[in-house]
């Protein structure tokens, strides 16, 4: 078989998914041009495709010394050296493939890549290459595409979203650039408007490609995020709640716990009333009846009557249903965390007609970013403050809230991580980034077992249930008991006088 012939039958069958007939094709066509580069390159790329680096190399080697200006086998030796965690070997091939192939949009991009990913990143080429890079294919979607994702690690937003509107322009129909679209609707702010557009994108998406993954992953993290959201308005609820518990009075607390109270159902049905007018008939339907989210479900619906209970025992002047209330606004938290970690869960093991996941690591990390940043440094001054507050052990009961918290989040993204953890190489800084989670689910545990002491045994304003008896001297007079006279009591030997009265006498 010619090459070209075979190249071309090749191509063909990569287009259609026939990976390995692809590379039969190849290889029986270089049994008789071992030392053909066009062909060592398309087998070097077929190795890179399945994620055989080390063969990507080896064929990509053979291609380079048959013809060192091959600017394709620079290429594809760049992007296997990238995904070997070989940077600066990766920048030298690109660079190479550039210089042989200067007005080639496909290898700027290449740069561009290189330069806005691993270590040592360099924004200024980056930048330099994407513009290249549209410069040379100004009405080429993918190009725009391929820019906008460049800008997008570069965490400049403006810039990845005039790309993704200059691409749709192009190409209204490009399932990336809608892709792209969506995430930044949805991450507007996490506003309502935002996540509503960005439903409507990805419905009219699915519509064309039903079988788009992106669309179709995008669409599942929409749906599980905003169910995660009912267990999060416990611990909101909770938190909130405990932290006003410590400086309000009695009479706010009895205000305030209603309101909470009906706010939560509320909350509850907002999120499912807008769901349901959002997401495509019958798939929030087909999710929320799976076991493990209906287990989920009414975990989170129990763990809030029971921090409802809390809160309305936390209210009291008694001391005892201080204490009491503080126990159970904790155990309704840890019940909430239950919940929301078997819908993380649910997310992550998705079922028949749901794409893999491959966010979960980002939001349960920014979740984390957002307590850690935020929160643990109000309750650190809180605590320096609390000796002023009118229920200071109300304050463990903050501490464990927060650090269930933190615990349930730290989890969730240990579980993502193994379970992407074929992106992951044995490193150094993977070490450390082990050892750091472990390190805070350690203090968060900590933290947990600290606040549920801290309720049981700190200090608590109020009054008992049961009224003490006091040591006061009682202002009822006893009567002394009567004593012997003292000149009885020294002759011991003298009978004392009988007490006994004399029988009558009987006269004659």
């Amino acid at each position: 078989m010619p090459v070209q012939v075979a190249l071309e039958r090749a191509r063909v069958a990569q287009e259609i998914g026939r990976i390995e007939e692809a590379r039969q094709i190849l290889g029986t066509a270089l049994l008789n041009a071992p030392e053909d580069p066009y062909l060592l390159v398309a087998l070097a790329d077929i190795a890179y495709e399945l994620d055989e680096y080390d063969d990507t190399l080896r064929l990509a080697g053979q291609a380079l010394r048959a013809n060192p200006d091959s600017s394709g086998a620079h290429h594809t030796v760049a992007l296997a050296y990238a995904m070997l965690d070989n940077w600066d070997l990766a920048r030298e091939h690109g660079h190479t493939a550039a210089r042989l192939r200067p007005h080639d949009a496909a290898t700027a991009l290449l740069l561009a890549w290189l330069h806005s990913s691993g270590p040592r990143r360099d924004p200024e080429q980056a930048r330099a290459a994407s513009a290249h890079a549209t410069a040379l294919a100004p009405n080429d979607a993918q190009v725009h595409f391929s820019a906008a994702q460049t800008y997008k690690r570069l965490s400049d937003s403006p810039a990845a979203e005039r790309h993704v509107a200059a691409g749709l322009a192009i190409d209204p129909t490009h399932v990336g650039l809608l892709g792209m679209q969506a995430r930044a609707e949805f991450a507007v702010g996490g506003v309502e408007g935002g996540r509503a557009a960005a439903i409507a994108t990805l419905r009219g998406l699915l519509a064309n490609v039903p079988t788009d993954r992106q669309a179709g992953r995008l669409l599942a993290e929409v749906h599980w995020r905003a169910l995660l959201r009912l267990a999060a308005w416990v611990w909101a609820f909770a938190g909130c709640y405990a932290a006003l518990a410590m400086w309000l009075p009695a009479i706010a607390l009895r205000v305030l716990a209603p309101m909470m109270f009906f706010a939560l159902p509320l909350a509850w049905y907002g999120v499912f009333r807008k769901l349901r007018k959002q997401l495509p008939p019958g798939y929030l339907r087909a999710r929320v009846m799976r076991p493990r989210a209906v287990v989920a479900l009414a975990a989170v619906a129990l763990s809030a009557v029971l921090v409802d209970l809390g809160a309305i025992a936390m209210r009291s002047e008694f001391v005892a249903l201080v204490r009491l209330g503080g126990i159970v606004l904790v155990l309704g938290v840890l019940g909430a965390a239950f919940g929301h970690l078997l819908l993380f869960t649910a997310w992550m093991r998705p079922g028949r007609d749901d794409p893999d996941p491959d966010d979960g690591e980002d939001f349960a990390g920014f979740q984390i970013f957002v307590l850690v940043l935020f929160v643990v440094p109000l309750v650190i001054v809180v605590a320096f403050l609390r000796g002023w507050a009118r229920q200071p052990a109300v304050f463990g009961a903050l501490v464990a809230i927060v650090g269930v918290v933190v615990l349930t989040l730290l989890v969730e993204a240990a579980i993502a991580g193994w379970r992407d953890r074929r992106n992951y190489r044995r490193s150094w800084p993977t070490l450390v980034i082990v050892l750091v989670i472990l390190a805070m689910m350690g203090g968060s545990g900590g933290a947990v077992w600290w606040g549920g002491g801290e309720i049981v045994h700190g200090e608590t304003r109020g009054r008992d249930l049961v009224d003490k008896p006091t040591t006061s001297t009682s202002t009822t007079t006893r009567r002394p008991l009567p004593t012997l006279p003292t000149r009885l009591l020294q002759t011991p030997n003298r009978p004392l006088p009988s007490t006994t009265v004399p029988p009558p006498t009987t006269e004659r």
